[in-house]
């Protein structure tokens, strides 16, 4: 027992040291979104996979399932409402002209870091790799894409839609989270020990990217515009991405993956 409580609080101190090693590099070499990406996300996602090693192929398919084709939705989206721009690309193909191949990077280890950590520190259920709860999420969502191409190529203009990531915010953030806590609140525990990490790493991934010029806010359909540390951020940002991001993607993974214990 000792080893093991001293093993974790040794992870601890490790996973604090990556966003900030992370922030100091990527200011002094004046890094792109793609190694910024890496830094903040990438390096965390490593470590853990290293500590956790029966559970890389279960969380890596989870967060490619999960995250691909919300990537290319969202992205969508909120692009065409001028919610966000990413200015910051090393490739010259965008998708649908407004995404970058580097959302997907960003996209999928986002994911992989908050399951992964979970799955570490909190999580000892079973290590099936796909289950039926699984298949329907994967079927279900590529019902949902298909819809998505057809609607883009025949009647782009039913996707313009005002305040999109207030709408994304609470159709894919806080509804499903709160659906889901109203049925196993003994997760609300497992939350509160996993959103603080996440809080700080997305706040100072957040803050470095706003340093670099990375990406902006360009569009006028937020609830609120506010000085984050002295740079000009929506609210919805802070809420749905920094705060709540790792709730809602733990929620979805518990749901369609874990065993909800």
């Amino acid at each position: 027992m000792f080893n093991k409580n001293r093993f974790l609080k040794f992870d601890i101190f490790i996973l604090i040291l990556f966003p900030i090693l992370a922030t100091f590099i990527s200011l002094l070499i004046n890094a792109n979104y793609l190694v910024v990406t890496l830094l903040f996300f990438g390096l965390p996602s490593l470590y853990l996979s290293i500590r956790t090693r029966k559970r890389i192929a279960k969380t890596a398919l989870f967060s490619l399932i999960f995250s691909v084709p919300l990537t290319i939705i969202v992205g969508y989206l909120a692009s065409i409402d001028k919610a966000w721009y990413i200015k910051s690309t090393i490739f010259d193909v965008r998708l649908f002209g407004l995404s970058p191949i580097e959302d997907f990077v960003w996209g999928f280890l986002l994911v992989y870091a908050v399951v992964i950590f979970y799955e570490h520190f909190l999580d000892k259920g079973k290590n099936e790799l796909i289950n039926k709860n699984m298949r329907y999420l994967i079927f279900v969502l590529m019902i949902i894409l298909v819809l998505f191409f057809i609607l883009v190529f025949t009647n782009p203009q039913i996707l313009n839609i005002p305040y999109a990531y207030l709408w994304l915010g609470l159709f894919i953030v806080i509804l499903p989270s709160i659906a889901f806590l109203s049925f196993f609140p003994k997760m609300l525990v497992k939350y509160f020990k996993t959103i603080p990490y996440f809080v700080m790493l997305t706040g100072l991934h957040e803050l470095t990217a706003l340093e670099l010029d990375l990406w902006v806010f360009p569009g006028a359909n937020f609830i609120h515009i506010f000085n984050f540390l002295g740079h000009l951020m929506p609210l919805e940002e802070f809420i749905f991405f920094i705060v709540l991001g790792s709730a809602a993607i733990i929620s979805y993974f518990e749901f369609f993956e874990g065993d909800r214990k």
